[in-house]
Parts: structure tokens; C-alpha cells; sequence
């Protein structure tokens, strides 16, 4: 009975010892992003472990060994050093190549302003768990080399050393003296000047081709070649003609002509007149009318108080408009690019009208009615041009639409970057353009290209 005792005493001990769960935890459990956990194989039941962050990194979590598994208790999360403000560049621009923070592992590309280049230090830096390598680099203004004349040609600017963007001027010293070449020169931003320094010539402005038209005199009296200060006057050969330019020019010092040679071709003709036609009946209704010709019209009731006139052709031009009146009021004022309904009438005759204009034009100001006020009309409003978007948004490296677009007056449209270029200001890839009367307004231009 007792050897029965002691086997199953012996077995019961076997039996514990063998399946006791161990209490110690083990480093390879430890599975923690970004860590560098000590060297060690197995820790005891109760022990705490500092676990720090990979290079780059910044934070603390406290691990306790706990029956075989690690409970964590987190101090500082893990997280990217962030190296702080990289440096502005006097003179340049910075950007991010990726992300918006300036943490570990992100890089910043330097670019100088035009007109200005890199003298020390490379164009990027980047976070690294130090810091930020390198060092600012530094942008000067270009340079160009200092010129020298000759006694014939005086300078005006900075000759000894010019900057990015500086302008001499040059004139010849003797009046009777034209600049053979340029006479500006420019300090371009690749050094460089624009042009040689210029030579001085005789002044001398030349004849050119006459075709339907004659030169009436020259004063003073003289002939071809033109010295500086002789003048040419024009006619057209033909009276009927239209004329196109300045009457007379004058030859400057320089061998130009202070205005381009005069034109004369076509006929000088009017077309039918359109303010307000519906109140008047012409005498001759036609599209064209030749120059000086006359047109009888009379006016319609009830605005035949004074009851006709008379308008004539002049180089192409009416000389007035229709003067009709009612003891009322005259007709309403013609809006240009527009029409008007009419909200009220008195014994026939209009004294009260709504204005609107054409599609994609703007009215100045939003009044319901006009109206004639002791035979005056109140002053009516304008019709605002609209905007196209035309090719001129290429020299601003902007992609034109692939279709017609216009823009009404004060409206904003937005025109992307041609590919590879973005905004100097902002660094976007995009421009908003806006119209005035139908003038295109193009504040900035995409003016870096994006390497």
C-alpha cells in the first residue's frame, strides 16, 4: 500500500511539472513598428522593457513581461522628427517634393528667381535624423560684363557693371547722327547684354513704295533721300478713296519715320444708319452710301415735331444722327450691343423702357425702368463687352481651351499650365483669369518650369 502511495505521488509530480505554463517572455514576440528593441532572448515575468523608435524617429513605449505576454504602456508614440523650417532663399523659392510637413526622410528643392543664380550651396536639403544637411544656398542677381563706347556714342546707365534687368540707352553725340543697331540694351539673365554696343551713321530715312496714294509736298522743299527733320505730306489720288493714317510724318534722327507711311484703298462708304431706324423713314433705303452723299429721312409719328433732316457721308462717318422728338419725349436712347422693351406709353409715344443686352454682355447697372422725366430720358445704361480666350493665353505658358470661350464682364475662368510648368507665386499648375469690358485680365503667369 505505501509503494502504491508513493508511484502516484511521483506521477502527480511529473504531471505538474511538465505542463506549468512558463511565465517568461520572449524578444522575438516583440512586434512593434518602427522599435529597436534591446538584445536580449527572454525576459522574467514582471520585468519592463524601454523600446525605442528606428533612426528618424522620436518616442518611447514601455513594455512589462506579464504571465508570458508583453503589455505595452506607451510614454511617446513613435513619430517622424520633424527638422523644423529648412531656411527661406533671399531671392528664390523653396517646395516640398512630397507631403506638406518637414519631417525625416523629406527633401526641399531651391530655385532662384529669374534674373538671379545659384553662387554656393546646392539646390536641396533634406531632413535626416541630425537635422538638415547642407547648407542654404545663396542666390545673387546676374551680372553682366561693363561695356565701353567710342566718342561718337554717348551711354546713359550702368556701364562699369550691369545687373539682371538694367537698360542703357545710347545716342549719337552729333544730331545729324542715327544709331546704326540697337539703341537699348538689355542685361539678360544669362549674362549676357542684349546687343553690341551700337556704331553711329548718317540719318537717312528711306522712301517707300506709293500705291493709291501721292506725297502733296515735303517741307522743306527736297527730295529722296530724307535727312532728319523733313517732312512728307499725302493725299489719296483718288478723293473717293479711304485714307488710313497720319497725314503728314516727320523723319526722326534715328532713320525712322515717326509714323508708318500712309495708306489709301477702297471706297469711303457709310453703312445704312441703325439708332433708332424703327422711327423714321428714309428716302432712299439702302445698305451703302457713298462718300458725301446725302440722306433725306423723315420722321415717323408721333415724333414728327420736327418733321425731317438730313444726314451726309463724311470720310465714312455720318454726321449726326436722326433728330426726332414728340412734344412727349424723344425716341428712347439706343443701347449699343442691346435692346429695350417698352413698359409704358403716353398718346402713343414710349416713356418708360427695360433695358437688356446681347448674350454675354453685361448691363452696368440693374434698374427694373428708364424713364422720361420733362422730355429727358434718364441717362440708360452700357452693355459691358465679353472676354474670348484667345491664343494670347500661350505666351503666358497657359493651355488654350480646346473649344470657344468667352467670359461676361467681372467673371473669373481658370486655365490650367501647360504641362511641366506651374506659378511662381503659390506653385500651382493653375491661373483664374478674369474680364473687364472685354478686356482679358492675366494677373500671373506659369512661369517655372517643373523639372
Amino acid at each position: 500500500m505505501r509503494v502504491l502511495v508513493q508511484i502516484i505521488s511521483f506521477s502527480c509530480f511529473l504531471f505538474s511539472d511538465t505542463f506549468v505554463q512558463s511565465q517568461e517572455c520572449l524578444r522575438e514576440d516583440i512586434k512593434y513598428e518602427n522599435t529597436e528593441p534591446v538584445e536580449k532572448a527572454s525576459y522574467a515575468d514582471g520585468e519592463t522593457v524601454g523600446v525605442n523608435c528606428l533612426t528618424g524617429y522620436t518616442g518611447l513605449y514601455n513594455l512589462k513581461c506579464e504571465k508570458g505576454e508583453w503589455k505595452s504602456s506607451i510614454e511617446q508614440p513613435c513619430a517622424k522628427k520633424n527638422c523644423g523650417h529648412p531656411g527661406n532663399i533671399p531671392n528664390g523659392d523653396l517646395k516640398l517634393n512630397e507631403g506638406i510637413e518637414y519631417v525625416f526622410g523629406v527633401t526641399v528643392v531651391y530655385t532662384c528667381k529669374k534674373g538671379y543664380e545659384m553662387t554656393s550651396g546646392i539646390n536641396w536639403r533634406s531632413c535626416r535624423a541630425q537635422g538638415w544637411d547642407n547648407a542654404v544656398p545663396v542666390c545673387e542677381v546676374v551680372k553682366c560684363p561693363a561695356i565701353s563706347t567710342d566718342g561718337e556714342v554717348t551711354a546713359s546707365g550702368n556701364t562699369e557693371e550691369g545687373r539682371y534687368g538694367d537698360v542703357i540707352h545710347f545716342e549719337c553725340v552729333s544730331s545729324d547722327k542715327m544709331i546704326d543697331g540697337s539703341s537699348d540694351i538689355r542685361c539678360e539673365e544669362t549674362g549676357k547684354w542684349s546687343d553690341v554696343v551700337p556704331k553711329c551713321k548718317d540719318g537717312i530715312c528711306q522712301e517707300q513704295e506709293l500705291k493709291n496714294i501721292e506725297i502733296l509736298f515735303g517741307y522743306p522743299k527736297f527730295t529722296s533721300p530724307y535727312k532728319p527733320g523733313q517732312i512728307l505730306v499725302f493725299r489719296c489720288t483718288d478723293d473717293n478713296m479711304r485714307f488710313y493714317g497720319q497725314h503728314s510724318i516727320k523723319c526722326l534722327p534715328d532713320g525712322r519715320w515717326n509714323y508708318p507711311y500712309p495708306q489709301c484703298g477702297g471706297k469711303v462708304q457709310c453703312s445704312q444708319p441703325t439708332k433708332n431706324l424703327q422711327f423714321v423713314t428714309l428716302s432712299d433705303d439702302k445698305t451703302e452710301y457713298s462718300n458725301f452723299e446725302i440722306l433725306t429721312y423723315t420722321c415717323n409719328k408721333p415724333y414728327n415735331e420736327i418733321p425731317r433732316g438730313v444726314l451726309m457721308c463724311q470720310n465714312g462717318n455720318w454726321n449726326g444722327t436722326f433728330d426726332c422728338k414728340s412734344k412727349i419725349c424723344p425716341p428712347p436712347p439706343y443701347l449699343q450691343h442691346g435692346d429695350y422693351s417698352i413698359s409704358s406709353t403716353k398718346d402713343e409715344v414710349i416713356t418708360a423702357v427695360s433695358y437688356t443686352c446681347q448674350s454675354y454682355y453685361v448691363l452696368t447697372k440693374q434698374q427694373d425702368v428708364y424713364k422720361c422725366v420733362d422730355g429727358k430720358w434718364e441717362t440708360p445704361p452700357k452693355c459691358l463687352r465679353p472676354c474670348e480666350i484667345d491664343d494670347i493665353v500661350e505666351k503666358y505658358n497657359l493651355q488654350l481651351p480646346k473649344e470657344k470661350v468667352y467670359i461676361r464682364h467681372a467673371e473669373k475662368y481658370r486655365l490650367n499650365c501647360r504641362d511641366g510648368w506651374i506659378t511662381r507665386s503659390g506653385m500651382k499648375t493653375y491661373v483664374d483669369v478674369s474680364c473687364s469690358n472685354g478686356n482679358l485680365q492675366i494677373d500671373k503667369s506659369c512661369d517655372i518650369h517643373n523639372n
